[in-house]
Order: structure tokens, then C-alpha cells, then sequence
């Protein structure tokens, strides 16, 4: 059976990787933008895919010009948006076999 490796981050590798402060850190948190692998624990873990979705988040945050509220919305809808995507070309190419 293969082992699968699992790389975390911390919450202050995360500080310095996104530039982002604790404060900020902690309101994405609370909104569920990403989640720690701990809530309770003295510092954070996370799965290495946030800091990508952190970047993400920061990035709407200062183009859209929106608080993180808005921001956790956001990506909600840019998510779903992808899986329907996803979805529209699965059921395209499904159709496909059925075009003479």
C-alpha cells in the first residue's frame, strides 16, 4: 500500500508566504474560507492547497475592493461556477457520441 505525503503549513509560514496579518488570517478562518486542521491547537496547520486560495482571497479582496465577507462569497460563487463548468463539459462530450 503507498503512503501519501501530506504537506502542511503553519499559520506564521503562511504570514510570510501570503503577506497577510494574524487579523486577517483569523477572519478567513472564522469564515470558512479555509479551515486549520486544528481549531484549538497554538498555531495552525494547514494543508499546503491555502496558501494558493489565501493568495486568491487577498487578491479579490484588494481588486474587488471587498471585505472578507465578501470575499468568502465570492470565491463561493467563482467555485461553483468552475464545477458547473466542469459539469457542462462532461455532458458535452458525453453528447457528443450521439451527433452523426
Amino acid at each position: 500500500m503507498a503512503s501519501q505525503l501530506r504537506i502542511t503549513v503553519c499559520s506564521s509560514d503562511i504570514y510570510q508566504l501570503v503577506q497577510i496579518s494574524e487579523q486577517d488570517l483569523i477572519d478567513i478562518v472564522s469564515l470558512g474560507i479555509i479551515e486549520p486542521h486544528d481549531r484549538q491547537a497554538s498555531e495552525w496547520q494547514f494543508d499546503d492547497a491555502v496558501v494558493a486560495d489565501i493568495a486568491r482571497a487577498t487578491r479579490l479582496r484588494r481588486d474587488l475592493e471587498i471585505n472578507w465577507a465578501g470575499v468568502a462569497l465570492a470565491m463561493e460563487l467563482l467555485d461553483e461556477v468552475e464545477a458547473l463548468r466542469r459539469e457542462n463539459r462532461e455532458l458535452l462530450r458525453r453528447l457528443k457520441r450521439f451527433e452523426a
